[in-house]
């Protein structure tokens, strides 16, 4: 499996237009071209750097355009937005960049090296000027994706109590998901690793989450919950990305997920503002499509593993989620006071499923191309 996620990640690119390339010291774009009569326009602002081609079969590009969440030292994501008679490629990037462009003939090609400028006055070296194909014989390895796992609540915030207590269950499923995403080499980091909180304070304590998914260290998001209802009678699999809540029934889950009563109902507010913001931020809308497609897989890939029905993924204003700059979701895997099962959720065998199907639906997005690095 370790072989195969890692070839379809390097297949992946190989298609993309842009292809990505993670160096050693340097992120490298190549925009594969279809004639020489395409020209192309390169501006920087801040932490965006936009390419523009146009010309002849510019169109074409399209068929291969592909949004990837890069996260590499220097990138955070690239974006392909179509518009008339022209292509903009919206480049994120992290920090101080520098930004080096050649063009290539036969095949037409432009390459453009991205390397984090050096604070100090000696100057960085250039990156190395390797061909943009891997040299032959053995191929470069790919980084190691890192997966942050949050057990929700902990500590004095024991979440759902029904016929299990939320707390418990949660770091239960994320200890043995750690275990069988390091077996398949893939970098693993907790929120936390056993009964805490870290702080009392239900805002300090999501903020605090949610800043670890705000960083460069990682490359998707999976918080893991147990889920409840009014009545009792509710069963299966929800999984919830960042954006404006439109359901009545979701937005109570997501007041109840951010605390619950008025502290619930003013995170909420707090984070709706984040969540409008997504509107006129195209980079944050492409993370949130990358984001809604996690939801997906790993709700589909659960209810395969466990037989809980999957009842859907859906935006919600989550306040754990806001800043995450990576696929981020909140998962609830089913509904802890439901009579069957909310007993199943107890018994460590079909928590072990559990873990198996989340497993599985991290693997399928890693290795359909959704991520890279």
């Amino acid at each position: 499996m370790r072989r195969l996620l890692g070839l379809a990640w390097l297949w992946s690119l190989a298609l993309a237009f842009p292809r990505v390339g993670v160096h050693e010291g340097f992120t490298r774009l190549v925009f594969d071209l279809p004639s020489a009569q395409v020209v192309y326009r390169l501006d920087q602002e801040g932490d965006l750097l936009t390419l523009v081609f146009s010309g002849p079969k510019v169109a074409s590009l399209i068929a291969e355009a592909q949004d990837l969440v890069v996260n590499s030292p220097e990138v955070a994501s690239v974006q392909v937005v179509p518009e008339k008679e022209r292509v903009r490629v919206l480049v994120r990037l992290k920090g101080a960049v520098e930004v080096k462009a050649q063009r290539y003939p036969d095949p037409d090609r432009l390459v453009v090296d991205l390397s984090l400028k050096v604070a100090s006055l000696t100057k960085a070296p250039p990156p190395p000027k390797t061909p943009e194909a891997p040299p032959k014989g053995r191929p470069p390895k790919p980084p190691r994706p890192v997966v942050l796992l949050d057990p929700g609540h902990g500590g004095v915030d024991p979440g759902m109590v029904g016929y299990v207590v939320e707390k418990e269950v949660v770091l239960d499923l994320a200890l043995r998901l750690k275990r069988l995403l390091e077996g398949e080499g893939i970098g693993v980091r907790l929120t936390r690793d056993r009964d805490m909180h870290l702080s009392p304070d239900k805002r300090t304590d999501l903020s605090r989450r949610a800043a670890l998914a705000d960083s460069s260290q990682v490359n998707l998001f999976v918080s893991i919950h147990v889920n409840a209802s009014p009545t009792r009678t509710a069963q299966g699999v929800e999984v919830f990305y960042f954006g404006r809540s439109q359901d009545p029934r979701v937005l109570a889950q997501v007041i109840w997920e951010n605390g619950g009563g008025e502290v619930g109902r003013r995170l909420t507010e707090e984070a709706k503002t984040v969540a409008e913001r997504i509107l006129t931020d195209i980079v944050a809308q492409a993370n949130q499509r990358f984001s809604q497609r996690l939801a997906e897989t790993l709700g589909r890939r659960l209810s395969q593993a466990t037989g809980s029905p999957f009842r859907g993924s859906f935006p919600g204003d989550l306040f754990v989620l806001r800043y995450a700059k990576v696929p981020a979701v909140l998962v609830e895997v089913g509904f802890g006071d439901h009579p069957a099962e909310g007993r199943r959720l107890a018994d460590p065998a079909y928590r072990e499923k559990v873990a198996q199907g989340l497993f599985s639906g991290i693997l399928t997005f890693l290795a359909n191309g959704a991520y890279a690095r």
